[in-house]
């Protein structure tokens, strides 16, 4: 049992038995025959105990001892093969080294030698630095033949490796250098650029007088390999040799990291599994899956897994920004309410027309429509949480018809009636990849389904989401029972939003007037509130015109008093002239941590009785 060269053997799993005239191998691992002979520079031809060589000889090096006396030849075959022989005592080759002494090549040479000395892996290369005025020396059997006697030869000197661009040629130039510690004077490497494969094709393109600069520490011989990451469309990749690695849905969870990693080859999935990357057992399960026992597969996809977080969340690092006049104003997807790379919120109480405007901008900019506002044409898609897919059908005909349109004109719509926002983010993010989609409009926020609306967190999670789909977008938020200033929720949704607009409706037979007033925006001019005017024929939408200045009066009032007017207005209505800060925060709408630091803190408002835990509040000099 013998460690085996072909993968990275902790415990022996080489196998070797002589039988008769052949030598059997077996590693235990699962590594193919020809792999183990590869990674030792021998073929099958070499496990005949009686057979010569084959092939033509196109070179034979000597190693000789400090005073030159012959001691061993390699010997070079094409096709490309090597094989060791000493003469006995009549002379005759004997193709073995057993009993002979093995030394480093051009030994006499290396030892006199006072400046550099180049250790490069094989003959050809040792020799060709020679022709160019170099002393140069290697070690014979290749790359996993190194021992650790052969660094008594280089006391005192100064070594520079030159590996082979591969796996071998570095893990060869790590074992030198361990076995030269405290015994060289110095050494050094060269690691030559990706093209090359040895210093002999470098030396076909390249000055001699340019190989000392490339000098480096041998330090980062022992750095780990870091992927080149990728970010291609959403996901992080590295192609690495035959496979490519990508990651996505990275998100960091209370046990960890958690990706979704998948292995290509050939550009076909031959593996993927969503789990803990910090967990290497977990890592395990998926490197089996690509190839059982496969040490390289393994290493790669640690590597890969690693340093994924760190890229992750590289991506959003702060900068130095100047300032810039000569930046364009915004644009607007529809002017004035929807801005290109912003998020819009249209609110009212229910049944006040919000739906229908939605739908009506959607379809306005899905075709380029300017007929009520100049639009900016781009792929929209509408996100119905709300209604039926039979009513929001009829809905989108009526809407057609009045845009001049064919009733039956599409526009892309994901249903999901009865499902929240939160459920259905994956197949939202990935239809809107497929058909590129600039702009989603959310049917509505009260269906996302991230938790309790006067909360921060599940605001801030709302807003996250529909930022994170898309640059830009459109929600449609309902308002608290008796206050119909504000959107109902945490105020996270105004700060969240670049732009809000309050819709106010007021009913006339079968009309319906709207009043869109923008109530929040951020870098804009102070707009005008429009008013315009819905009519209904027999459950369906008829027309939609500017409504004029003498009609819905009322909803071209003023907006409603701000909280503090609004939680003063509520007291003074109870029949006890007081209320609790939950039931100002339920009736009204309003964060209750707001409406508790309001009543504590504003000056406002005194506290009147306490009933158990409840606290109840008065207006001041009420």
């Amino acid at each position: 049992m013998s460690l085996c060269p072909s993968h990275a053997d902790r415990e022996p799993s080489l196998h070797i038995k002589l039988a008769e005239d052949k030598i059997l191998l077996k590693c235990q691992a699962g590594c193919e025959t020809n792999s183990v002979l590869d990674s030792i520079n021998l073929t099958v031809a070499d496990l005949f105990t009686d057979s010569k060589p084959q092939g033509a000889i196109v070179a034979t090096y000597d190693y000789v001892d400090e005073d030159f006396n012959f001691l061993f030849q390699v010997v070079r075959y094409e096709p490309k093969n090597f094989k060791q022989r000493h003469k006995n005592g009549s002379g005759e080759w004997v193709w073995n080294l057993e009993g002979i002494r093995r030394v480093l090549y051009h030994l006499p040479e290396i030892t006199l030698e006072q400046g550099t000395i180049y250790l490069v892996e094989g003959e050809k290369d040792a020799d060709k630095l020679w022709e160019y005025g170099q002393v140069a020396t290697t070690s014979p059997g290749g790359s996993s033949a190194w021992k650790p006697e052969y660094a008594n030869y280089l006391v005192n000197k100064k070594v520079t490796i030159i590996p082979d661009n591969d796996i071998a040629g570095f893990n060869f130039a790590r074992t030198i250098v361990k076995s030269l510690r405290n015994k060289a004077r110095e050494v050094k490497c060269i690691l030559l650029p990706a093209e090359f494969n040895d210093i002999s094709e470098w030396l076909v393109d390249n000055d001699i007088i340019n190989l000392p600069p490339m000098e480096q520490d041998i330090s980062i011989l022992f750095k780990a390999e870091k992927p080149d990451y990728l970010d291609e469309e959403g996901v992080i990749a590295w192609h690495k040799d035959d496979y490519t690695f990508k990651a996505e849905s990275i998100r960091q969870e209370r046990t960890g990291v958690h990706a979704k990693i998948s292995v290509f080859s050939d550009y076909q999935t031959i593996a993927w599994s969503t789990f803990n990357i910090e967990k290497s057992e977990d890592r395990t399960r998926l490197s089996n899956q690509v190839k059982k026992n496969d040490e390289d597969v393994r290493r790669k996809i640690d590597l890969f897994c690693a340093g994924l977080w760190e890229h992750h969340i590289s991506n959003t690092v702060p900068e130095e920004m100047a300032g810039d006049e000569t930046i364009n104003p915004p644009v607007f997807f529809l002017y004035p309410f929807i801005l290109e790379g912003g998020g819009t919120i249209i609110f009212s109480a229910p049944g006040r027309g919000k739906s229908y405007t939605a739908l009506l901008w959607a379809q306005s900019i899905n075709t380029g429509i300017s007929t009520f506002w100049e639009v900016k044409q781009v792929p929209v898609m509408y996100i119905n949480l709300e209604r039926s897919r039979n009513s929001l059908q009829r809905r989108l005909a009526g809407i057609n018809k009045i845009l001049g349109l064919d009733p039956s004109e599409s526009l892309l719509t994901f249903n999901a009636r009865g499902k929240p926002l939160s459920a259905i983010q994956a197949p939202v993010e990935k239809a809107i990849k497929r058909y590129g989609i600039k702009l989603i409009i959310l049917d509505s926020i009260s269906r996302a389904g991230y938790g309790d609306l006067t909360e921060s967190r599940p605001v801030n999670l709302i807003i996250d989401t529909l930022s994170g789909l898309s640059n830009s977008w459109v929600a449609i938020g309902h308002t608290p029972r008796g206050d119909e200033s504000h959107v109902y929720g945490g105020i996270m949704f105004e700060a969240g939003a670049d732009l809000v607009v309050q819709l106010k409706s007021e009913a006339d037979g079968t009309k319906l007037g709207l009043c869109y007033e923008i109530v929040k925006k951020n870098d804009l001019p102070n707009l005008p509130s429009q008013v315009w005017k819905l009519e209904f024929e027999d459950w369906n939408i008829k027309s939609f015109d500017k409504a004029q200045s003498y009609e819905f009066t009322d909803i071209s009032l003023p907006r409603k008093p701000k909280m503090v007017d609004a939680v003063i207005d509520f007291i003074l209505n109870q029949d006890s002239s007081d209320a609790t800060a939950t039931e100002i925060s339920e009736e009204l709408g309003y964060n209750r941590q707001n409406v508790s630091e309001l009543l504590n803190k504003s000056g406002k408002f005194v506290k009147t009785r306490k009933i158990g835990v409840k606290q109840y509040y008065g207006v001041k000099d009420a």
